[in-house]
């Protein structure tokens, strides 16, 4: 059996016990016939802790899988406020050089800045700088992100929900 995950050939597709579920344990069926994923009767199951080395094989695409979700809902709620056409696929290269998230500080700070003019606290509006044509991996890029992120914190986000600048290209 040829299982295709993430994109790959997974190092456990030719296991006999190979299966999507088998793979990613989210309990997704495909048709096999292998009864409902969201009865609580059904076992979500990966490779067994026995075989230190098939577990290690399968934790990647686990977790791969594990993301897909959050990377489709982040596609959406950033494809809502600016209109650039992310899907799931393409949002991790999309965010690389910083651009996406900067454009990102700026639509959010203007939404606010209009919100806080009914309030009696303005929002007080800071100017974020960023290069547009900047390259994927380039200071540039880094530049811009640490941009965001020097932005985030200046507005009060808390840095437990923040992310290494240099952790965004090595997704």
């Amino acid at each position: 059996m040829s299982v295709e995950v993430g994109g790959g050939r997974s190092p456990l597709a030719d296991h006999e016990d190979s299966s999507y579920i088998h793979l990613t344990g989210l309990g997704m069926g495909l048709g096999m016939g292998l009864g409902d994923p969201l009865s609580p009767k059904h076992q979500h199951t990966g490779p067994s802790l026995a075989s230190p080395q098939q577990f290690h094989q399968w934790l990647p695409y686990r977790h791969e899988a594990s993301l897909l979700p959050m990377r489709e809902d982040l596609a959406l709620w950033l494809n809502s406020l600016l209109d650039v056409g992310l899907t799931a696929d393409n949002l991790m290269e999309r965010l690389d050089n910083g651009v996406l998230l900067c454009q990102l500080a700026h639509e959010l700070q203007e939404r606010m800045i209009q919100a806080s003019i009914s309030n009696s606290k303005p929002f007080i509006r800071r100017v974020i700088h960023w290069r547009a044509d900047a390259a994927s991996g380039s200071f540039f890029a880094r530049d811009n992100t640490a941009n965001f992120l020097y932005w985030c914190r200046k507005i009060g986000v808390d840095q437990a929900f923040l992310f290494e600048s240099e952790g965004l290209g090595k997704t």
